[in-house]
This record gives structure tokens, sequence and C-alpha cells, in this order.
């Protein structure tokens, strides 16, 4: 099979899965045909840009779902709604984002909304509007300006969220800056100074980054600087707290807080609580 041949081939398959319209096929045969010279990246260009072009059209008059968008190098389109969204490179969506499954590298910006199952990301992604799915997965350096509410939370690196954080669960590592979280199990794991005002949910653990132990002499590096914090079994190292307030909780090393209620209490040699009300201090040695 020569070269023609596998490029038209991949065409059919991609018509066959529902990657492009019947449309869209017909017109990319034809201009092959007319200028067999055009190599397989070529076409696959040619293929993404004409996407992109379908899609910012029908989402300024339709509300109807396409299946794939893929979105490569510096590329601006309307609004999305589809099943499969790709995008690589510098991309920015001036209205919604809505996707079944959404995978995001390089820098992105959203100006609308974004409702999604679940959404990838990798690199810088910055969201002017609410979010709201099932799971979001982002890494390097990502910021939303409105609420965030999905069941799943899993970030690295940066994560900032202007507004409240309504999650199940919630498992972030390096820099986190946050107005509230709300609801959900919380894990920290941080390397930098980060800053919650008020964290309401079941199971809480924050733990510093960095390397050694405060026996020897090291310092570990993450903080977190919170208003009142109210779980059920709780956890902490490295946290400055007005209010902590749970069932089982644990006061581990570096910590100040103000004041703390629980049931069961646990205060390492390192941290200091100001105030235990109704508690049974056991010293941690």
């Amino acid at each position: 099979m020569d070269e023609n041949e596998k490029m038209l081939k991949k065409l059919d398959q991609r018509l066959a899965d529902g990657e492009i319209s019947q449309e869209l096929y017909n017109e990319i045969v034809s201009r092959y045909k007319k200028s067999e010279e055009n190599t397989e990246d070529e076409i696959e260009e040619e293929i993404i840009d004409e996407e992109i072009e379908d899609v910012s059209e029908k989402e300024t008059k339709t509300d109807e779902k396409t299946k794939k968008v893929k979105i490569t190098g510096a590329t601006r389109i309307d609004s999305c709604n589809c099943e499969i969204f790709r995008a690589a490179g510098a991309s920015g969506i001036s209205g919604d984002l809505i996707a079944d499954d959404a995978k995001i590298s390089g820098a992105t910006k959203v100006n609308g909304n974004v409702y999604i199952g679940k959404l990838s990301s990798s690199g810088a992604l910055k969201v002017l509007g609410k979010t709201e799915g099932e799971k979001l997965d982002v890494s390097g350096a990502s910021k939303f300006e409105k609420d965030v509410k999905v069941d799943v939370i899993e970030a690295s690196g940066s994560f900032k969220v202007d507004g409240d954080v309504v999650c199940e669960t919630m498992n972030a590592s390096g820099a986190v800056h946050i107005k509230n979280v709300l609801r959900g199990d919380i894990a920290l794991k941080l390397s930098d100074k980060s800053k919650i005002k008020k964290i309401e949910g079941g199971d809480v653990v924050v733990e510093s980054g960095g390397s050694g132990f405060f026996s020897f002499g090291f310092r570990k590096t993450g903080s977190l600087d919170v208003e009142s914090i109210t779980g059920n079994d709780i956890y902490l190292e490295n946290t400055k707290a007005e209010n902590v307030m749970g069932s089982d909780v644990v006061i581990g090393p570096g910590c100040k807080i103000q004041t703390v209620k629980a049931k069961n209490l646990k205060v390492h040699e390192s941290a200091t609580v100001k105030n235990k009300k109704g508690l049974k201090d056991i010293k941690k040695k």
C-alpha cells in the first residue's frame, strides 16, 4: 500500500469512528485529489483547523453536542460542547467548556464555565467561571476564579481557587490557596506556604513536605495558614489556625493553634495549643 492509499484509509477510519463529519471528509478528499503532494501531517493540520472552525460555528448557533474536539497550537474557539476534548499548546475558549472527558496540556484559558466528567490538565490552566464535574486532575499551575464543585480533586504544583471548593475527596501537594474547602476528605502535602480560610470536611490530613525530621533539627518546608478546621479525624503539621474541632485530633510538629475542641487530643511537644476545651491532652514524647 503506497502513502496515498494509507492517508485515504486513515481518513476513512476517522469518518467511521465519528471523528470527522461526512461533509468534512468529502471536502478533504476533494482537496487531496486536487493536490496529492500534501503530506500526512499537512492533512492532519487541515482536519484540525476545519474542526476548530466547525465547532466555533456550531457553538454560536446551536446546542448540538460534538463527539470530539482537538485543538493544537495558538488557537481560540468560541465555546465547546463535546464528548472528548483535547488541547495542546496555547489555547483559549471564549465561552464555556462542556466535555465528558477533557485533557489539556500547555497554557489554556477558559473565559466561561467548565462542566466536565473528568478534566486532566498539565501546564498552566486558568478558568474565569465556575467549575463543576466528577473529577479534576491538575498539575503545574492552575487557577480557578470562582467555585469548584467536583467529586474528586487531585492537584499538584500551584492550585489556587478564589471561590469555594466543594468535593468528596481532595488530595493536593505543592502550594494551595483556597477560600473555603467544604464537605470532603482532605489530604494536603505542602511544599510551600499555603492558605485556606476555612476547612469543613470529613477526615483532614495536613502534612509538610520537604526532607528531614524535626527530631534531627531539620525544618520541613510546607506550611498552612487557616482560620478554622472542622472534621472527624484530624492530623496537622506546620499549621497555624484559630480554631480546630474534631473527634480524634492530632496536633503535630510545628503547629500553632489558638483553640482546639476534640473528643481525643494528642499534641506534639513542638506544637503550641493555647486553649483546650473539655479535652484530655495526651502529650507526645
